[in-house]
C-alpha cells in the first residue's frame, strides 16, 4: 500500500483493452479506514425531507442542472435542516463543482447530523478526487491465486452476442490471464438478451479461447457499474482473493476504479494486453465527475428517490 492513499478492504489493480487504455496513481490524504464488518450502506434511515423537494433536487443533479439542484436543495435543507442525506447530497455536489468552502460547509452540518455518514462522505470523495487524478501505473503485481481479474460486463445485442467492445475487455483479460496462470477471473453483468446475461456470455467467450471453466466465477446479476463493483468485490472475498484486476473500456476505467473502491476495493494499477502502446486517459478536471459522484452516493446508500 503506498503511504497516504486512501485503504479500502480489497487491493484491486486494472486491466483494460489496448485501444485506449489508462488509469492513474497519485497520492491523496488518508482518512480513517471504515470498519470491515460495517454495511455496505450508511445512509440515514430516517427521511425528513419532503419527497417531491428532494426528488426533484436529485433530478436536477444526477443530470448536472446544478444552479436548480442547489437551489432545490437549499429548500429542502431549510424545511428539514436534520436530514443527513440531504447534507450528505450538498456535501457531495459541492465537491463535483469545485466549491471547496461551500463543501466545507455542508461536511460541517453533515459531521454535526451524522457522523458516520460523513466518514463515509469524506472518505468517497478523497476516492472520486484520486481515481480522477492519480498517475497510470501499467504494471500491477499480481499474486497468484489471491489475484482475481474482474471483467465488467456490456449490454448485449438482442439476440444476445457481444458487441467487439466487450470482446477487446475480454481480449485484454485473457493476455493478464496468461501471464497470471493461477489468477481466477471473474465475469460480472446481468441484463439478459434472448435468454443469456453479460456473464454467461462473456463465460462462454472465454472458455472458447481456452480458458478453463474452473477458472471462471460468475456473477450474472448487475446491472450497473455500482453493481458491478458491489457483488463483485463480495464475490472476490468469498473466493479468497485479495487483489483484483478491471477489464473494462478506457474511457470507463475512472469511474470504475472509483466505484470499487467505495465498494471496499483497492485499486493499485492498470495492466493491458498491449503494454508497449499505452496511450494517456487524461486527468478529471472536478467539475467532469459527475457520473462518479452520482456513483458514490447510490454505493453510500443514499436514496436517489423519497
Amino acid at each position: 500500500m503506498r503511504q497516504g492513499r486512501v485503504r479500502p478492504t480489497v487491493r484491486v489493480a486494472v486491466v483494460s483493452c489496448a485501444a485506449a487504455l489508462a488509469v492513474g496513481f497519485g497520492s491523496i490524504t488518508a482518512v480513517a479506514e471504515p470498519d470491515a464488518s460495517a454495511p455496505a450502506t450508511v445512509a440515514e434511515a430516517v427521511r425528513s425531507a419532503d419527497a417531491q423537494q428532494y426528488n426533484d433536487a436529485q433530478n436536477a443533479l444526477v443530470k448536472g442542472r446544478y444552479d436548480a439542484g442547489f437551489a432545490a436543495l437549499d429548500a429542502v435543507a431549510a424545511a428539514a435542516p436534520n436530514d443527513a442525506n440531504v447534507a450528505a447530497l450538498q456535501t457531495f455536489y459541492a465537491n463535483a463543482t469545485d466549491d471547496a468552502a461551500t463543501r466545507a460547509q455542508h461536511s460541517a452540518r453533515l459531521r454535526t447530523l451524522s457522523p458516520t455518514l460523513a466518514d463515509a462522505v469524506d472518505r468517497a470523495i478523497a476516492v472520486i478526487d484520486d481515481a480522477a487524478t492519480r498517475t497510470i501505473d501499467f504494471a500491477p503485481t499480481t499474486d497468484g491465486p489471491r489475484t482475481a481479474i474482474v471483467v465488467l460486463g456490456l449490454g448485449l445485442n438482442s439476440d444476445g452476442s457481444m458487441a467487439p467492445e466487450l470482446v477487446e475487455r475480454l481480449r485484454s483479460a485473457v493476455a493478464v490471464a496468461e501471464r497470471s496462470p493461477e489468477s481466477p477471473i471473474i465475469v460480472t453483468g446481468g441484463n439478459p438478451q434472448s435468454g443469456i446475461t453479460e456473464a454467461e456470455a462473456m463465460k462462454k467467450w472465454l472458455i472458447d479461447n481456452e480458458i478453463a471453466d474452473d477458472r471462471i466465477h460468475t456473477e450474472a446479476t448487475a446491472n450497473s457499474t455500482v453493481q458491478n463493483a458491489q457483488r463483485a468485490t463480495s464475490l472476490a472475498a468469498e473466493i479468497g482473493a485479495e487483489n483484483l484486476l478491471l477489464a473494462t473500456t478506457p474511457s470507463h476505467l475512472r469511474r470504475a476504479i472509483s466505484d470499487f473502491e467505495i465498494a471496499g476495493a483497492d485499486v493499485i494499477g492498470a495492466a493491458t494486453s498491449t503494454p508497449d502502446d499505452l496511450p494517456d486517459l487524461p486527468a478529471l478536471a472536478p467539475t467532469a465527475r459527475l457520473g462518479m459522484t452520482v456513483d458514490a452516493t447510490k454505493i453510500l446508500g443514499i436514496p436517489r428517490t423519497y
